[in-house]
């Protein structure tokens, strides 16, 4: 397989918005939802998707058709996704012990619903030579649409793509360098043009107070916007909006929402934030609601309700005591024992239950 990393050059448009949005992850409805939050105008706006398109979500075909159709219609471009290359090994038949065990262990899956529409179904004992051949029959486009993505598009002064670039000449030597690669952020390197991110879901550089809106680091000249959608109980579709000089951001989500009736006060604390990255721990001491853990990565031992915890693992358990304002709504993430976590403005936190109108 040629492993090259593909490019597409496109000029910068000459009216209208540029609108990136990253990580859709089959979630049709939120995507539908974003594009009228921004008030996306087809032939007007030019739309950048930034990969990973579908799986884990639950509309993944639906998804892809929607966007195949806008791809053809109307200025929207789209970057291949390392999710989105689960169609490549549908299509070449590759590496397909690897596809039967992603496919086993993942519910919502494109290639589920593909197979599901022909009447086949996957199992321990499925041959897979024949399974892919079966949905190569029928969803020949669709296939053929994902494996025909670039890695990276590239203008006279942004570059988009999934995950990282290497370098602003070749982007980089594999695919799997512009698809895979995690905290890019963290690498520290410049770029003289914008470069847009997805991928990385932007609470996992977060270690004190957990933002799921997109973060722009100016000594990188790089954006990172994936808000977790689908993969993050909390998380959000973000969208990354350039309108001539001037960048906005929007998101949605589907967290129902919820009255403050207490004002809270901000209180004196050094709040922390456990990501799915680091989020291993060392149970030092439990009781019937709470267990006293150390994580390594934060070096803190603190107090974490049991119910964020599971197989030694706290992971999006936050300490941060969000302030409120009576009167003001808040996103509600989960309850657990007289707390909830709530996000406000993209924001993290908890607070008691009796501060809520629930």
């Amino acid at each position: 397989m040629d492993r090259s990393v593909k490019v597409k050059r496109l000029q910068s448009p000459s009216r209208g918005r540029t609108i990136c949005i990253s990580d859709i992850h089959g979630n049709l409805n939120i995507y539908k939802k974003l594009l009228n939050k921004v008030k996306y105008q087809p032939g007007i706006d030019r739309l950048m998707l930034l990969g990973d398109l579908v799986e884990k979500g639950e509309k993944n075909l639906e998804t892809l058709h929607f966007v195949m159709n806008q791809a053809k219609h109307e200025d929207v471009h789209v970057i291949m996704g390392n999710c989105d290359f689960i169609c490549k090994n549908v299509l070449f038949a590759y590496r397909l012990d690897f596809l039967k065990d992603v496919l086993l262990q993942r519910k919502q899956s494109l290639i589920h619903e593909m197979a599901n529409q022909i009447g086949i179904s996957l199992d321990i004992n499925t041959d897979m030579s024949w399974y892919t051949h079966e949905i190569r029959k029928h969803f020949l486009d669709e296939l053929c649409f994902c494996n025909d993505l670039p890695h990276v598009i590239d203008t006279d002064s942004h570059i988009y793509a999934h995950a990282a670039i290497m370098n602003e000449t070749t982007f980089g030597d594999d695919f799997r360098e512009v698809m895979t690669t995690h905290f890019f952020l963290n690498k520290n390197m410049h770029f003289h043009k914008k470069v847009i991110v997805g991928h990385l879901p932007v609470t996992e550089y977060c270690h004190s107070i957990a933002s799921f809106d997109p973060i722009y680091d100016g000594s990188t000249n790089v954006y990172s916007i994936d808000g977790g959608n689908v993969v993050k109980k909390a998380g959000q579709l973000n969208a990354l909006i350039f309108d001539k000089n001037i960048v906005n951001v929007e998101s949605v989500d589907e967290l129902p929402e919820v009255e403050v009736i207490e004002t809270v006060l901000e209180h004196n604390q050094i709040p922390l934030f456990v990501t799915w990255n680091t989020s291993q721990i060392k149970v030092l001491k439990t009781t019937s609601k709470q267990s006293l853990v150390y994580n390594s990565f934060l070096n803190r031992t603190f107090w974490v309700e049991n119910e964020f915890i599971q197989d030694f693992k706290a992971t999006d358990y936050t300490n941060y005591q969000i302030p409120l304002t009576k009167g003001e709504t808040v996103k509600l993430v989960c309850l657990y024992q007289n707390k909830a976590q709530v996000k406000k403005n993209g924001v993290l936190g908890w607070t008691y239950q009796k501060n809520l109108k629930i």
